[in-house]
């Protein structure tokens, strides 16, 4: 009897230092865990044998790869879906979206386990609750857009050159935020939101005025001195490299329907030469003006001062002077003048 109690107590003794068996998503790839189906979360395990915090935080790290490692694919989904919905080849090539999940904070832990050293983790994103979080947070920027928008498409009907550029840019400022933001969203619940089918018809009809706009829009170079060197080149050359066409109309020469698109560049030199204590000395600014054609908005910049300095040569002087009115600064000035008044890049 005594020695079947003993043996007894060795069997529960056993059992008792016994561990239970981990749960099955410790050890399968990619299972599922019976309280949070993959259909709905987006799930990680983490393990590690230095302590539970640290299982912990891998955990959360792989839901967050997993969103990461789809943001690519769904960028190029996207990006299809929006050139299909009416946007050309030729205006998405322009557009560039980076997209980042920054909202580690909406991953929860939900289960822990170990095994001899090993801890175990389990953590999961909830695909719903989150775009419903992530909704919320671009809907100020979506509002914004869909008013930006609308005006610019009103005044571009209207033929209001001014207001449709302002609206336009402020429009196209919130785009690539509003772009990302959805295509986060199709990451995390797998399928597009509910508002991106308005936006992206809003989208390319702004993105088709904005092109119309770019292909019609012309820079009139009016240059007031004849002399001026390569002032007449350089500020041709710098609105040629900011995309736009230059001719040499003012606005007064143009027909009533090429108004809208046309802007007046009025280029002025002006030259001051006097006798100093070093010599001859002479000083070149430039100021240019430009000014919407269909009126309302205008927009100025300066060429700093150049100076030139000869002992005797007063011609000389000035040549120094006007050599340092570089194509760079020329293009500089014109960038200046003419952003508030047409819609440069997008």
């Amino acid at each position: 009897m005594k020695l079947k109690l003993v043996a007894l107590g060795l069997v529960l003794a056993a059992c008792s230092t016994a561990q239970a068996p981990t749960p099955a998503w410790t050890t399968a790839v990619s299972a599922d865990h019976p309280a949070y189906p993959q259909a709905r979360f987006i799930t990680g395990v983490g393990l590690s044998s230095t302590s539970a915090d640290d299982a912990d935080a891998r955990a959360k790290e792989n839901v967050a790869l997993q969103i990461s490692t789809r943001l690519e694919s769904e960028t190029s989904s996207f990006q299809k879906y929006t050139t299909q919905a009416g946007t050309s080849e030729t205006v998405t090539s322009r557009l560039s979206v980076r997209s980042s999940f920054d909202r580690a904070d909406l991953i929860r832990l939900v289960d822990r386990a170990r095994q001899g050293g090993v801890f175990y983790s389990y953590a999961v994103l909830d695909r719903a609750a989150t775009d419903r979080e992530l909704g919320a947070s671009m809907s100020a920027d979506l509002s914004s857009f869909h008013a930006a928008a609308g005006t610019a498409r009103k005044a571009r009907a209207e033929e209001d050159a001014g207001v449709f550029g302002t609206a336009a840019a402020e429009a196209a400022k919130i785009r690539p935020r509003i772009d990302s933001a959805f295509i986060v969203r199709r990451a995390v619940a797998g399928h597009p939101a509910a508002e991106e089918s308005e936006y992206v018809v809003l989208r390319n009809q702004l993105l088709a005025l904005i092109e119309e706009a770019r292909a019609r829009r012309v820079v009139g170079v009016v240059v007031k001195s004849a002399g001026a060197e390569n002032l007449a080149d350089f500020t041709v050359n710098a609105v040629k490299r900011l995309g736009l066409r230059p001719d040499a109309a003012g606005c007064a020469t143009r027909d009533r329907k090429d108004l809208t698109d046309a802007t007046e560049l009025d280029v002025t030199p002006e030259e001051k030469c006097s006798e100093g204590a070093l010599g001859e000395r002479c000083e070149v600014v430039v100021r240019l003006v430009a000014q919407a054609c269909s009126g309302g908005v205008s927009g100025v910049a300066t060429v700093a001062v150049a100076r030139g300095i000869h002992p005797s040569d007063r011609e000389r002087a000035r040549r120094l002077a006007w050599d340092k009115v570089t194509a760079q600064a020329v293009e500089a000035a014109v960038r200046d003048a003419l952003k508030n008044t047409i819609l440069i890049g997008e």
